[in-house]
């Protein structure tokens, strides 16, 4: 199923030649709620390199359960010492794992680099819905992407282009089926692992009490949303786009100082002081929006107070990219998301609030070069050949075709995975 020129898009992350996968052991740690992991890891093992992976819930056993596990069931405060035994004691040469930011994860990466271990962290696709994220030692400013527009020029004139790539099937119903799976695993495991807790800053439980009613009233909230986006289209005003992030994302926490609250009351405040009168703000949630915070009577309440009420429309369903298409659209303002990219893409303007690898001059604004109060009155379009150039750099150094979900996106993912770490041609 995956075509030959996989080879050329996902060469490996640290630009070598493979080496002999028999003198490779791999430890996998927390990685994505799917399948992925363990065909990940049996493939690594057909190569002929070692692999463990540590269990630390239930969840994690639910979608690994053998072979080549161990459990970890200890509590936070011993993990470090059992993970560096672990280490120890089974040669590890290199780890894998899904997010830098997660605690234990933190902790296994800095004994990692303490003993000359290489470090390969996961993440959902810098573009999507075609790529996940495959870096060595870490991903958004961790990552090694060159972080200067002269860098990135440079790297890329070193490259070739990449080939044209295919939409990969997705499906959001196995992504809930899978997550589902997981907090299962985690309820009808809970015995053998009860000092583990979730990175997350909410439990399934109360998660749960927001996810219930919202998945009740789905419908309802995407016919409200897809009126509200048609009056908006068809009135002609032009508008920027705020698409929130969701609050509980690490990505968000570790690489902004913003939730989602926060995020709302900077960009609100700041549209209400400098945008022109005849501008509109349309605040779109994310689909996966837990219900914990009601946006929707948030953003109500902060447009009323600071007098736009009637300029700001909340959308809480439909796409982004329809939004982003349309030339009504002035620009985009978001705290880190990958829709930064998208909306780089289809040409408008971005400003970041937080850390990101597009965020530089050329390509997004910032607020350590920029003001977002003069976004609004002066949104500067992306350098073309300096997005493509960082494009060409995600598509050979930090993305590899495919998904963490259904089966042709597993393969494929699998596939540029093994070349990615060096392991196959």
């Amino acid at each position: 199923m995956t075509p030959d020129w996989t080879a050329r898009t996902n060469p490996p992350v640290d630009g070598s030649r493979p080496t002999d996968p028999h003198s490779r052991s791999f430890l996998f740690l927390q990685g994505p709620q799917s399948r992925f992991f363990r065909r990940l890891g049996l493939a690594i093992r057909d190569t002929g390199a070692r692999i463990l992976k540590v269990n630390i819930c239930g969840g994690d056993v639910f979608h690994w359960p053998k072979p080549c596990t161990c459990l970890y069931r200890g509590p936070r405060g011993d993990w470090p010492q059992w993970v560096a035994e672990t280490m120890d004691r089974h040669a590890v040469t290199d780890i894998l794992l899904m997010g830098d930011k997660r605690p234990m994860n933190r902790d296994a990466i800095c004994i990692a680099r303490s003993r000359g271990i290489a470090v390969h962290v996961l993440e959902e696709g810098y573009l999507r819905p075609n790529h996940i994220t495959l870096e060595r030692d870490g991903v958004n400013t961790r990552s090694r992407l060159p972080a200067t527009p002269e860098a990135v020029r440079r790297e890329a004139g070193l490259l070739p282009d990449p080939p044209a790539y295919p939409n990969v099937p997705d499906s959001m119903p196995l992504r809930v089926r899978d997550t589902i799976r997981h907090h299962v695993g985690n309820f009808f495991l809970w015995g053998l692992f009860p000092r583990y807790r979730t990175h997350r800053p909410y439990t399934i439980g109360w998660e749960l009490t927001g996810w219930l009613p919202r998945y009740v009233t789905r419908r309802a909230r995407q016919t409200r949303a897809l009126a509200a986006q048609t009056a908006l289209l068809e009135s002609g005003r032009p508008y920027f786009l705020f698409p929130l992030q969701l609050d509980a994302d690490i990505q968000v926490r570790s690489y902004s100082h913003f939730g989602v609250r926060d995020s709302i009351m900077q960009v609100l405040s700041s549209f209400a002081a400098s945008a022109p009168r005849d501008m509109t703000l349309v605040v779109k949630n994310h689909p996966l929006d837990n219900g914990l915070i009601n946006l929707d009577r948030f953003v109500d309440s902060f447009a009323r107070a600071t007098g736009i009420r009637d300029r700001v429309v909340f959308l809480d369903g439909g796409q982004g990219r329809p939004l982003m298409e349309r030339p009504q659209c002035l620009g985009v303002v978001l705290v880190n998301s990958t829709m930064g990219l998208e909306a780089l893409a289809l040409d408008r303007p971005v400003f970041s609030l937080g850390r990101a690898p597009y965020a530089m001059p050329g390509l997004a604004a910032t607020q350590t070069d920029s003001s977002l109060d003069d976004f609004w009155t002066a949104p500067q379009r992306p350098d073309p050949q300096l997005l493509r150039d960082f494009v060409k750099l995600l598509l050979h150094k930090a993305l590899v075709l495919g998904n963490f979900y259904t089966d042709v996106g597993i393969e494929l993912a699998v596939a540029g995975s093994l070349r990615r770490l060096g392991l196959v041609a």
